[in-house]
């Protein structure tokens, strides 16, 4: 996903996992400057990273190096991230993961490349990070042209045929290519963009671009969307106040929990309502099976965010020990040219036909009778050009 804004303040909050060290003293040090307050606090990858490192390290660790996580807020402001990534570097670090927004990652991915360490990203989907402009990032899902596709796909399996876009220029490609992508794939296939509305962060009256809605003649069939809660939410909310029954559909920014308490509500308010994402985090996926387990262990993981930083550490875990070796390079290197890597949130990914991200199968999620289900799953074939 990407980002919309800057929240000041850096917390002194410092926490590891794997206090075990191994017989040589040597750790796998991993860091992760990121927003633990803020809006956007609810999006790291923290406490899936904690838990994957816990359960490794309580299985003797990777070729008995443990895992040390070192953990900071940055309030999701990039100078801050661009700090504590400088201070993590002198601290012997195999990987860092940072905001997961473009104009972070970058300065991030480039100071740290300088020394060979890689940003490996749970949940980055920005196109902007595989353009070449660094060559150290890594990230295990998908880029947001395959989400814009798969969503677009179903809905042209229900009908859909005339579509109206919101767009921001926020949140980078995240919120205003990624609709435009998705409206690419309805036109190619006979549908019709009707109107392209703008936004803002932080929206609590979408009574202008509703009015807009309304106007249009014949009414859409659907509105597409990036963007996360709790705006998502309210706009639900308004449109169906307001008598339009139109596909309310979106990215990974709906894929948050508050989303399904809309349905507490009402069991109805998200009979209509459908997103394309990383991963399926639905009753019985492998996310929720991990979960369970952590809350088992007294640690906390709720939502998909937080449980794909699991991925993160497991991608670590594989890179340390093919490469029998701490050193980033040679960690990074491992990664790449691997055939698969087994991660938690799916079987397996990789690296050798992309190098930045991992193809994988794109879950589009829908609700019946309030609880999420997989619509759809597979690797779109028809996603528009991007690169």
């Amino acid at each position: 996903m990407a980002r919309s804004i800057l929240l000041g303040g850096a917390g002194a909050l410092a926490l590891a996992a794997g206090a075990a060290m191994a017989q040589d003293g040597e750790t796998i040090k991993v860091a992760f400057p990121v927003p633990l307050t803020g809006d956007y606090a609810a999006y790291n990858e923290v406490d899936g990273a904690r838990c994957m490192a816990e359960m490794i390290n309580k299985d003797g660790g990777v070729d008995g190096r443990m895992f040390e996580l070192l953990i900071q807020d940055t309030g999701a402001d990039t100078q801050t991230a661009i700090s504590l990534t400088e201070r993590f570097l002198g601290e012997d670090i195999v990987a860092l993961a940072t905001i997961p927004f473009s104009d972070t990652m970058i300065p991030v991915a480039q100071i740290s490349g300088a020394q060979g360490v890689s940003v490996i990203q749970a949940q980055s989907t920005q196109i902007e990070m595989h353009s070449g402009v660094v060559d150290n990032f890594i990230t295990n899902v998908a880029p947001d042209p395959y989400t814009a596709t798969a969503a677009a796909n179903y809905a042209l399996s229900q009908g859909v045929e005339n579509v109206v876009i919101f767009t921001s220029d926020e949140g980078g490609s995240w919120s205003a290519a990624l609709p435009e992508w998705f409206s690419d794939v309805i036109v190619e296939n006979g549908g019709t963009l009707q109107a392209t509305l703008n936004y803002t962060s932080g929206t609590t009256d979408w009574s202008p671009q509703i009015a807009e809605l309304r106007a249009l003649d014949p009414a859409p069939d659907a509105v597409f969307i990036s963007w996360a809660m709790p705006d998502i939410g309210i706009l639900i909310r308004q449109m169906r106040s307001a008598g339009l029954d139109a596909w309310v559909v979106g990215s990974d920014g709906f894929d948050d929990p508050s989303l399904d308490a809309l349905a507490e509500e009402d069991p109805t308010a998200l009979d209509k309502v459908f997103f394309g994402t990383l991963a399926p985090a639905v009753p019985g996926s492998r996310i929720d099976a991990f979960q369970k387990e952590c809350a088992e262990m007294g640690m906390d993981v709720n939502g998909l965010f937080p449980s794909l930083g699991a991925d993160t550490i497991k991608m670590i875990a594989y890179g340390v020990e093919a490469a029998g070796s701490t050193d980033p390079v040679a960690v990074r290197e491992a990664i790449r040219s691997a055939d698969s890597i087994p991660v938690m949130s799916v079987e397996a990914i990789s690296f050798q036909d992309t190098n930045s991200y991992a193809l994988r199968e794109i879950p589009v999620i829908g609700f019946e009778n309030g609880a999420r289900v997989v619509l759809q799953q597979d690797i779109p074939d028809n996603v528009p050009g991007w690169q």
